[in-house]
C-alpha cells in the first residue's frame, strides 16, 4: 500500500508543469486565471455564435477571447505575487534589523496609540 502511494506522488512531481522555474499549479491565483480563461472564452464564443450564426467566426472569437482573458489574468497575477514576495523580503530584513538593535535601543509599546517609541 505504501508503495502505491510513493509510486503516484513521484509520478505527480514528474507531471508538473513550470513557468518561469515555478510550478503554474502551486501559483496562487494561476489556476483561477485560466479557469476564468475558459469560461470568457465560453461565452464569448456563444454570444458571437448568437449574434452572426456563424461556427467559424464564433469559434475563432472564443478562442482569440480564451488566450487574452488567460493571459491578461496570469500576467496580472504573476504581477501581484512577484510584488507581494518582494514586500515579505523586505519585511523580514526589517524585521532582522530590529531583532538585531534591540540590545542597543530599547522599544516600547504604546497600546493606545499604537506606535513603537524609543527610549
Amino acid at each position: 500500500m505504501e508503495e502505491h502511494l510513493e509510486n503516484e506522488e513521484q509520478t505527480q512531481s514528474k507531471n508538473i508543469i513550470t513557468l518561469f522555474g515555478e510550478p503554474i499549479i502551486k501559483t496562487r491565483c494561476q489556476r483561477n486565471a485560466f479557469i476564468y480563461g475558459i469560461s470568457g472564452g465560453i461565452v464569448s464564443g456563444l454570444i458571437t455564435f448568437l449574434v452572426t450564426s456563424s461556427g467559424k467566426t464564433a469559434t475563432r472569437v472564443g478562442v482569440i477571447g480564451y488566450g487574452a482573458i488567460s493571459i491578461t489574468l496570469a500576467c496580472f497575477c504573476t504581477y501581484e505575487e512577484l510584488k507581494m514576495r518582494s514586500q515579505a523580503r523586505l519585511l523580514k530584513k526589517v524585521m532582522y534589523e530590529m531583532s538585531m538593535s534591540k540590545g542597543d535601543q530599547k522599544m516600547k509599546l504604546d497600546y493606545s496609540q499604537k506606535k513603537f517609541e524609543s527610549d
